[in-house]
């Protein structure tokens, strides 16, 4: 097996674990790359470097930010490869569009894109912010109580929500992964402008919208 076949297959068994099946049916799309039933790479062939990116762009296309920062954390593991300038490797014909693409590329902490990694200001952030495919770990903008705006863990705003909107307590809730798919939550940051999440807490209908909030209904 190639240096290129092993990432290709690294890179689908890092997204099976977001998308199951769906994640290998995505890879046997890509012209180039043969991908056995249980996501091991048969073979990569003509020019594996351009293979493995057009991998990388199907899953973007499908997943947006939260692919290609985990992607592309992943590739990092392979120093000998020159990889695609979409996981941080040199473009075809121009560096500088390169090191644009491995910047864009890079989506780090709770504050967003690496240039606002050391920021404090919760403006500056994704209103939607997914660090991991973890309701622990995608962030969303709430009023602290003093009128800032502070940033926590989606499953503790559904439920603050949920208690201050509603006559249930705490230890009536389940986790909030019981009500409620990290991967829709991805889904919905991509989705057109105007969508918004629909799902139920304990027979109460929940909205969470693209800018954060979430809504009783």
């Amino acid at each position: 097996m190639s240096s290129y076949e092993r990432l290709a297959e690294r890179l689908i068994e890092t997204q099976r674990t977001m998308l199951g099946k769906r994640a290998v049916d995505i890879a046997r799309s890509v012209e180039g790359i043969e991908v056995t039933d249980d996501g091991q790479v048969a073979n990569v062939v003509d020019d594996d470097r351009a293979t493995v990116g057009a991998l990388v762009d199907s899953y973007v296309d499908v997943m947006g930010v939260t692919a290609q920062s985990r992607l592309t954390e992943v590739a990092q593991e392979y120093e000998d490869l020159v990889l695609p300038a979409n996981l941080g490797g040199p473009g075809p014909d121009d560096e500088d569009a390169a090191d644009a693409e491995t910047d864009s590329a890079v989506v780090t902490n709770i504050w967003g894109e690496e240039y606002a990694a050391d920021s404090t200001d919760p403006d500056s952030a994704n209103p939607i912010d997914v660090v991991e495919t973890d309701l622990n770990a995608i962030y969303v903008a709430v009023d602290d109580g003093t009128g800032s705006a502070a940033r926590v863990p989606l499953s503790q705003a559904i439920v603050d929500t949920v208690v201050a909107e509603t006559d249930l307590e705490r230890d009536q809730l389940d986790e909030p992964g019981t009500y409620v798919d990290a991967i829709q939550v991805v889904r919905l940051v991509d989705a057109d402008p105007g969508t918004y999440l629909s799902f139920t807490v304990e027979e109460q209908e929940l909205h969470l919208h693209q800018d954060g909030t979430i809504t009783v209904e």
